[in-house]
């Protein structure tokens, strides 16, 4: 009999059909295996829409759902779209440039199923897919991991109850590029008496960039997603 766990996984993806290719293949062979997968492409000019066609009817022991949007928003708003199509009481997020271990279902999940009522969600380890300076260093400082006092959960490795999503609001569309959009919701779900837990055997391989100016744009991006992300905070505590 085939394992499976009620759980959507969203995955947003744009403009990385090789790269999503990959993680497709890590999702196909997963153990247990999630209840349904729901891809969002935020209007790729790389064919990935004729990828995801095609995966869609190739069948698997899990509903596939594709969401094509007319035009590019961002992740925060793919998220969203995902998270109001999925239909299980449990949403997990990943992200299009990494492959996940096959038991990630199996480890991110448990604790959201079998938890006390304000425990709202679950973050697991980031590992490198290669070795290079840079990739060790973001494996090593756990830049995309979950901090030690669990204040947000990055979305490229975390599961959350979807109706305290829902009843936020879900991410914040206001963050049109990848940083900060998950800082900003996981404050919003604290204020409103939540917490996190992390889980390390929940693990996925992200595939670092090597390129040291693609490094310095993302400590960019995400440093103006964090103080946008902030400033949002701060503005609610003076309401």
């Amino acid at each position: 009999m085939i394992e499976k766990v009620p759980v959507s996984v969203v995955v947003p993806t744009y403009n990385r059909i090789f790269k999503l290719f990959r993680l497709l293949k890590s999702l196909d062979k997963l153990n247990p295996f999630p209840d349904e997968i729901i891809i969002v492409d935020d209007n790729s000019k790389d064919k990935t829409e004729e990828l995801l066609i095609r995966w869609k009817k190739i069948k698997r022991n899990y509903e596939k759902k594709v969401i094509l949007k007319s035009s590019n928003k961002g992740p925060a708003d793919s998220r969203n779209l995902g998270l109001l199509k999925s239909k299980n009481k449990l949403v997990a997020f990943t992200d299009d440039d990494v492959i996940v271990d096959k038991n990630w279902v199996r480890f991110i999940t448990p604790k959201l199923l079998n938890s006390d009522k304000n425990l709202v969600g679950v973050g697991g380890t980031v590992k490198s897919l290669k070795s290079d300076l840079l990739s060790l260093y973001y494996t090593e400082h756990k830049i995309l991991e979950a901090p030690k006092h669990l204040n947000y959960l990055p979305t490229v490795n975390c599961c959350f109850k979807r109706k305290p999503l829902i009843s936020l609001g879900g991410f914040d569309i206001t963050f049109s590029f990848a940083g900060g959009e998950d800082t900003d919701l996981c404050l919003r779900l604290r204020r409103a008496g939540y917490h996190f837990l992390k889980e390390k055997k929940a693990v996925v391989y992200h595939d670092f960039s090597s390129n040291f100016l693609d490094f310095c744009k993302m400590w960019i991006r995400y440093g103006k997603g964090t103080q946008l992300a902030l400033m949002n905070s701060k503005r609610k505590d003076n309401d």
